[in-house]
Formats: structure tokens, C-alpha cells, sequence
């Protein structure tokens, strides 16, 4: 966490492509000649796929197409089994390891490969069974079912089951892979906000950091007395997601007045011996924005440059909110055009439900709240490209398994602004899956992928050799973690305090 105290100005800096080296042997060469990260077409075939899709029959989330997508995940399965068994065998094992089945994974896999669709569809009908007794609290804007029976078991189906496949397809047999889509160990936030101040990219300023027991205040707040002003907060989980364990402090709010002694008093009550938990200034949208999110995905490419595969918008939050986990309205952007094209429909039954299928509900062309539709113009999205892609060559070096990743990122008072990374984990197998000009283009190239990421991982080990040991692409699963699979199907909500065992190793 230390050398991350950035101060204000840097929010503002003009920011461009990084010079830095690459271990990917094509790249490399390519870099050496001038001495800057090579060019390459900002976007992607699966970024057209994604971009300009048309609703399929019955429309988006209908029970065809919830249909369409189980199909094309059971079909890829098949593909792969045939084409790389004995790769996908291992990794099912991993997989299954920490998600589902602990150490009854070997046996279930070995005994059941050929029929893993099915055994996929007998955990989704637990898992139902298991959420009518024990019903969620709350269900994400970005993972809500659609109605119908059939349209809603073949929902369930995709979502379980086109993670695991869509993994494998782009990163191989990856036991780093396998274990930062179950948590984040190496993928911290402290690790996202490193490479994104490496390269120049904006994002919020970090006051402080708690500990479990106190709290260490930088920048403006270092060596501060109680009663120093921060202003608005927000306190977030180094290892959290999807908003979980976030808090937002405003001043003038539920007794909240604004100083470290305030913020250090919700630390206490609030997460007490929690380690990990990032102080962060509250950064507003832009005057004239609504609350909303940019969701910007780049990926590697078989040509082995960094590529933008999706990019989409986040807004209309339910009751006003103060976080895009509560949006209501998503759309597609045109990034050559800086401008919203449709409504991004296929995500989830909320957003088909909102939205309809092209967004006749938010045909606005404004930027403000309920204002944005087919239309809008956001001046400054290829920037914001070149930055996430610029990010993501920082982080490969670091880890070069890491394939896909998904930016979070907003137009605020201080001008764009990213708000963190995220391993595209969860976001990859909904491109993947969308359409079969998709699935077929990464089926294609998914030997590709391993192979090249074996190559990535072995010029990088040979640079680093102190490195070799932590940062293997297969192999066993180190015990501590499997232990903590087995006892969790579900994923739990390790702490940073938790990770010493792994950190060591």
C-alpha cells in the first residue's frame, strides 16, 4: 500500500501510453525498435460481436434465448473435451476444488467428465433448492433471472456454468486463473491502484488505510489532529466486490461530521478487527452526469496485443443511489463514435426489463439523471480506452496470466476517473457466450491462449526467478486454500488478515 499517497493534481494530469517493456516475445520486439508500448487497433472482433448485436428471436432474455446460450456453453464443453482433454480435465478439478465439491472434485470429475453438463445442471438444482430455504438477502442488478420457468432454469444453467468453461478457453489450464476468480489474493485493490498510477491513470485519492486496529492516514491527512475535515468518504474492502463491505460516509448524514475521528469511530464499529479497509475520498460525477459507471473490457488477443472487447454505461441507480450496483439502465457505447448506440439489454433480466430491447424507456440524448439514451455523447471515451489498455499492459507485467480485465471508471468533477480494476472473471463468459459468431471466434483460438500465456509465464519467471515459485499457471491448488474451498462451496469473504499463509507462499 505505501507509495500510493497521490495527491489532487494527479486526478487532473494529462495522461498517456506508457513506455514500458513487455515479456511477451512478439510485443518486445516490437517495443525495442521505439521504445513505447506497441500500437494496435484499439478494438476487437469480439467487440464488434458484443457492440452491434441485434436481439435474437423472442428478444433479449426470452426463453430462447436463455436457451441460445445454454446450448452454446454445452456445445463449447464438448468442443473442448474433444480438442484438449486431458487440459480441461485438470482444470475442472481445480475449478470444482474451490467452488463446489472440495476434495470430492477428483473423483466426481473422473467418474462424471463426459457428463459435466449434466452434473452442472444437479448443482444449479441445489442451489435452488438452497435459495428457496434459505433465501438471498438481495440479488444484484447485474445478475437478476428472467421470468418463465424454462427461461430461468436455462438462465441458472448459463451463469454457473459458462464461467468455468469461458476461463478455460482464455487462460488454459491457470491455476492463478482458477484461484483470483474464486478471491482476489494477488488482485487486490492496493494492486490495481499500483499499476493504475504507474501508467497515469486517475482515480480517487486514499486517505488512509485500516488495519484492524487502527488507522494509518496519508496525503492531506497525515499527522492530522481528530477534529481534521476529510469531507466525504467512502470505506471499501481491499479484497471486496460487487460493493460488498463498502460504506459511504457523507457529512451532514447520519451523524457524520466529516472528520478522521468520525470516519476512525465507523472503522471500529463497523469492521473492527476487519483488516485491509481502504480510506478513500468520495469522488461526485461531473456537473451535469448522473450517478454512473463506465464498464470497460480489455482483453489480450491472439495476436498477443491488448484489445477493448466491451464497453458499456451504468446509471438511472434505483432511489438516486450512490452506486451503480443499484442501476436500473445500461447501455452499449460506440467508442469510435463516443456515443451510446443501444440498450445493453442481454446483460441481465433487470436491464431487459427496464430497458426493453433497444431502450425506447431512455431514449435521451442528455447525460443526467434519466436524461441518457440512444444518443448520448460522452466526448473522451478513447482516452479513457488508451488508458484501461494502457493499464492492463502495466498489470500483465506483473502478472502475466492476467487475460481479461474489467475497468470501472466515471466522469467526475475532477475529470475521468477510474475507479478500480477487476478480473473480468464474471464479465468474460457473458461476451463469450453471447452470440455463436462469439463463441465460435474463441473457440478457435483458445489453444492460442494457452499457449501463448505458457510462453508469457516462462519469459517472466526467467526474468524474475524469485518470482517462479508463486506465479505458476497449473498444478495442485496449495492446500490452505483448498481446505477453505472445501469448507466454503461458496465463495467466502476472506480478509486480508486471512492471506498471510498465501502471501508467504
Amino acid at each position: 500500500s505505501s507509495g500510493l499517497q497521490t495527491d489532487q493534481a494527479q486526478l487532473c494530469s494529462k495522461v498517456h501510453l506508457p513506455t514500458m517493456p513487455t515479456t511477451m516475445t512478439k510485443l518486445k520486439t516490437e517495443a525495442s525498435s521505439n521504445g513505447k508500448a506497441p500500437k494496435a487497433p484499439m478494438t476487437s472482433a469480439p467487440y464488434e460481436f458484443s457492440t452491434f448485436m441485434e436481439p435474437p428471436i423472442g428478444g433479449w432474455l426470452s426463453t430462447f434465448d436463455c436457451f441460445s446460450r445454454a446450448l452454446r456453453v454445452v456445445l463449447a464443453f464438448y468442443w473442448l473435451l474433444l480438442t484438449q482433454p486431458v487440459a480441461l480435465y485438470c482444470y475442472l478439478i481445480k475449478f470444482h476444488q474451490l467452488f463446489h465439491w472440495g476434495n470430492w472434485s477428483t473423483p466426481m470429475i473422473t467418474l462424471l467428465l463426459p457428463a459435466w453438463p449434466l452434473v452442472m445442471f444437479c448443482t444449479v438444482a441445489w442451489q435452488k433448492l438452497r435459495d428457496v430455504i434459505w433465501p438471498p438477502k438481495e440479488v444484484n442488478c447485474f445478475f437478476t433471472e428472467p421470468d418463465g420457468v424454462f427461461a430461468r432454469w436455462f438462465w441458472a444453467f448459463y451463469m454457473e456454468s459458462s464461467v468455468p468453461l469461458a476461463l478455460f478457453i482464455i487462460h488454459g489450464d491457470s491455476t492463478a486463473a482458477v484461484m483470483n476468480a474464486w478471491h482476489d489474493f494477488e488482485l487486490t485493490k492496493p494492486f490495481w491502484r499500483k499499476h493504475m498510477e504507474k501508467t497515469g491513470m486517475p482515480f480517487p485519492l486514499q486517505l488512509g488505510c485500516w488495519d484492524g486496529a487502527e488507522c494509518s492516514w496519508w496525503a492531506r491527512a497525515k499527522d492530522q489532529a481528530a477534529d481534521y475535515q476529510v469531507g466525504d468518504i467512502v470505506l471499501k474492502l481491499m479484497d471486496g466486490c460487487l460493493g460488498r463491505g463498502d460504506t459511504f460516509l457523507e457529512k451532514g448524514k447520519d451523524g457524520f461530521d466529516g472528520t478522521i475521528g468520525a470516519v476512525t469511530k465507523v472503522l471500529e464499529e463497523k469492521y473492527n478487527a476487519t483488516k485491509g479497509v481502504l480510506v478513500l475520498e468520495w469522488v461526485r460525477p461531473a456537473k451535469g452526469h448522473e450517478v454512473h459507471s463506465f464498464d470497460i473490457v480489455t482483453m489480450v488477443m491472439p495476436d498477443q496485443s491488448i484489445q477493448l472487447v466491451s464497453f458499456l454505461y451504468w446509471g438511472h441507480c434505483a432511489n438516486g443511489g450512490s452506486s451503480t450496483h443499484d442501476a436500473t439502465a445500461g447501455f452499449v457505447i460506440d467508442v469510435h463514435e463516443e456515443k451510446v448506440i443501444r440498450a445493453a439489454s442481454w446483460y441481465s433480466a433487470l436491464f431487459a426489463k427496464t430497458m426493453g430491447q433497444t431502450g425506447p424507456s431512455m431514449s435521451g440524448t442528455g447525460t443526467g439523471y434519466g436524461e441518457v439514451g440512444s444518443g448520448s455523447v460522452f466526448p473522451g471515451l478513447k482516452k479513457i480506452c488508451e488508458q484501461a489498455i494502457a493499464g492492463h499492459y502495466s498489470a500483465l507485467e506483473d502478472q502475466p496470466w492476467l487475460h481479461a480485465i474489467g475497468w470501472d471508471a466515471m466522469f467526475s468533477t475532477l475529470g475521468p476517473v477510474f475507479f478500480e480494476g477487476n478480473y473480468a472473471s464474471h464479465r468474460i463468459p457473458r461476451r463469450v457466450f453471447l452470440s455463436w459468431r462469439s463463441l465460435f471466434f474463441f473457440l478457435w483460438n483458445s489453444r492460442g491462449y494457452a499457449s501463448i500465456l505458457a510462453e508469457r509465464v516462462e519469459a517472466h519467471e526467467n526474468e524474475q526467478p524469485s518470482l517462479a515459485k508463486t506465479r505458476t499457471i497449473s498444478g495442485p491448488i496449495p492446500k490452505d486454500i483448498a481446505r477453505a474451498g472445501a469448507a466454503a462451496p461458496k465463495r467466502v469473504a476472506m480478509r486480508a488478515g486471512g492471506l498471510a499463509a498465501y502471501a508467504a507462499h
